[in-house]
């Protein structure tokens, strides 16, 4: 048998993910409880679209201490007022017009604590907080339900999803990882488009399955792609830069004089020469050639031994 050269990696099982920074898990900004669900599971959202309604006793608290926080900082600008115009008239000391200043600063910083505490409870008033959508996407999941006690830091109360910023992530074998570098090419085949879909690589994972020996590898589609949606399963074949050699199977390189390694490259259709090339990594059934051949040349694959009678081993 005999197999043209290729510099592409096995094919490998690969999966529609959402990218880092593509999935928001909401979560309550104060203690409460839910009194309203805004959207459901699949709807389509925009930035600053109600999603939840909280009920809150402390929020109601933050709004009383902003109001009286207002409340300090207009008494204070009144009595500084009033004090320096009385020092103005000579009928003032000096001593109550600064510690009138004092005041009003001391009552500003209360006011401006009083206005962040509020703010980071995004849309509220009195006692009740409407959650917003801090990004474009689609409602994954509903974790909370009406009535429900929620705090910060506890269970989230939704999902969401950017579905326009997606990538596939191929499973590539732990030694094949030496042989992918970053923008390589890569051609993703789906179960429900008739052609394969170019793409790139963007980013090699570092945690490896232990059982499968298998790490991530992250693709980036080089064209918008409709229907594509996170866990739709795909195939993706990975090109290794040429500077790397090709890959071909192990049975079809030979050992000679137990150190020189040598293929068989077919000249004319039955007809094989011997070539001599440098072993690079082996992965699985496969090895790399660093020289002696290049892609698109055929050789043997199965049968080398039949044609060199004089070789020693397999590799």
């Amino acid at each position: 048998d005999t197999l043209s050269l290729h510099d592409a990696l096995p094919i490998s099982p690969a999966r529609v993910a959402f990218r880092d920074g593509a999935v928001s898990r909401v979560g309550a900004p104060i203690p409460g409880r839910v009194v309203e669900l805004h959207v459901e599971v699949g709807d389509r959202i925009k930035i600053g679209d109600p999603l939840v309604t909280i009920a809150s006793p402390e929020a109601s608290g933050f709004h009383m201490e902003l109001s009286r926080a207002r409340i300090e900082v207009q008494t204070a600008k009144d009595q500084l007022t009033r004090q320096t115009q009385m020092v103005a008239r000579g009928v003032g000391r000096e001593y109550e017009r600064v510690l009138a200043e004092h005041q009003l600063a001391e009552s500003q910083a209360t006011l401006r604590h009083a206005q962040k505490a509020v703010a980071l409870l995004g849309r509220s008033s009195g006692g009740t907080v409407v959650v917003e959508a801090e990004i474009d996407g689609t409602v994954l999941r509903r974790y909370a339900t009406p009535g429900a006690q929620v705090q910060p830091g506890g269970d989230p109360l939704l999902e969401l999803g950017n579905p326009s910023a997606l990538w596939v992530v191929a499973e590539v074998f732990q030694d094949d990882l030496l042989l992918v570098q970053e923008q390589a090419p890569v051609s993703v085949e789906f179960a429900a488009l008739p052609q394969a879909v170019a793409g790139h690589v963007v980013g090699l994972g570092v945690v490896i399955d232990t059982g499968l020996r298998r790490a991530p590898v992250y693709v980036v589609l080089d064209g918008e792609v409709p229907g594509l949606t996170p866990g739709m399963y795909a195939r993706a074949s990975i090109q290794a830069p040429a500077k790397e050699g090709v890959t071909v199977a192990k049975t079809a390189v030979l050992i000679k004089d137990g150190k020189t390694s040598v293929v068989y490259v077919e000249e004319a259709e039955g007809s094989f020469v011997r070539r001599e090339v440098v072993v690079g990594h082996t992965f699985g059934e496969y090895v790399q050639l660093l020289a002696g051949v290049r892609p698109g040349e055929r050789i043997a694959v199965k049968g080398a031994l039949l044609i060199d009678a004089a070789a020693q081993q397999l590799l």
